[in-house]
């Protein structure tokens, strides 16, 4: 039953595809997840309604694709814009800043230190933090901001609560 079904329709299902995504790659991978996905539920699905599930579910995986290749070029021109708006002084005075920062960073009390690279370079939670080292999350929190009062001092950066 799967096998001839597959033979019969697999081409227009194709065809279907073709029509959303306009690449063929990216049809017969469409094509195939939606067998797949027949392959998994054959039990439960009635032979009578089976061009139609497989339609709605081509179509539905087409307008997945689309949705995320549509995501990827905003990123792709959030950047190109960004890059396209700084020059290379611009690019050199933020490294310089990045690097000011890290500096300071590695002058931190240990504990400090430890806590804040966890929190912003691996973008670890403050609860994940607490776990590793044993303090509440209200004294990761603490942490946190005792290192960023002490690498703001070094820059005069001078911030209030709100702003």
């Amino acid at each position: 039953m799967y096998e001839d079904f597959f033979k019969e329709h697999y081409t227009h299902l194709y065809y279907f595809a073709l029509h959303f995504v306009s690449d063929t790659e990216v049809a017969r991978d469409v094509v195939s997840e939606a067998f797949r996905s027949l392959w998994e539920k054959i039990d439960a699905i009635n032979y009578d309604t089976m061009m139609s599930y497989m339609l709605t579910c081509v179509r539905n995986l087409c307008i997945d694709h689309i949705r995320h290749e549509e995501t990827k070029y905003v990123y792709i021109n959030s950047y190109e814009s960004l890059a396209s708006e700084l020059d290379t002084d611009d690019w050199r005075e933020m490294e310089n800043r990045c690097s000011d920062v890290m500096r300071e960073m590695d002058l931190l009390p240990e504990k400090t230190k430890f806590i804040m690279e966890q929190n912003y370079l691996y973008k670890k939670k403050y609860k994940e933090i607490a776990e590793m080292t044993g303090l509440t999350e209200s004294g990761v929190r603490k942490q946190i901001m005792k290192g960023l009062d002490i690498i703001r001092s070094k820059f005069s950066v001078k911030y209030k609560k709100g702003q």
